[in-house]
């Protein structure tokens, strides 16, 4: 289903003037998978959600039999079409630019986490920021994923701390028309 209200205006954050803070990791970054894979699997034993932003990092979980709660991906890894092998209860699609984030997403992904089923988010576009608001919406202790080009993956521990330093982003990013 395509959520969107073509109603509202379209507006999004722009991210431009941010490029080179946006570029480094703000979480831990694991440059080995088999410490990865045992964070993540002991973060879900002790009930923690698993949020993955981007294809590489869900397939990668997935090829190890780790479903996270939700994804959001855009159909592709480094612009090239990886093959998807886990269907979910609940896909949803969503339109975002490069280099923005639209207004919309934060309540569609604050909706999507409160549901108790997740599913995955299907991105029009690029998926990259989305990590920004999936943190905001993500509850405490839960972990948000995502890839470091060339590097492994970043994982953020959802806290009051990262939310702040999230929101910080946001206040310096540019709004414009999308």
């Amino acid at each position: 289903m395509e959520i969107r209200d073509n109603n509202k205006v379209n507006l999004c954050f722009a991210f431009d003037n941010l490029r080179k803070e946006l570029s480094r990791p703000y979480g831990i970054l694991f440059t080995n998978n088999k410490l990865f894979l045992d964070f993540v699997s002991k973060s879900i034993q002790q009930g923690f959600k698993v949020i993955t932003v981007g294809d590489y990092v869900s397939r990668v979980l997935e090829e190890n039999g780790i479903i996270p709660f939700l994804e959001v991906i855009d159909g592709k890894t480094k612009r090239s079409i990886p093959q998807r092998t886990i269907v979910k209860n609940k896909e949803y699609k969503v339109t975002n630019e490069a280099g923005k984030i639209r207004f919309e997403i934060f309540e569609i992904m604050e909706n999507i986490l409160k549901d108790r089923d997740g599913g995955v988010v299907f991105v029009n576009g690029e998926e990259d920021l989305l990590v920004i608001p999936v943190t905001l919406s993500a509850d405490n202790g839960d972990i948000v994923i995502y890839g470091q080009p060339n590097a492994g993956a970043v994982v953020i521990i959802v806290n009051e701390m990262i939310r702040w330093r999230v929101r910080d982003i946001l206040e310096k990013a540019v709004v414009k028309e999308c």
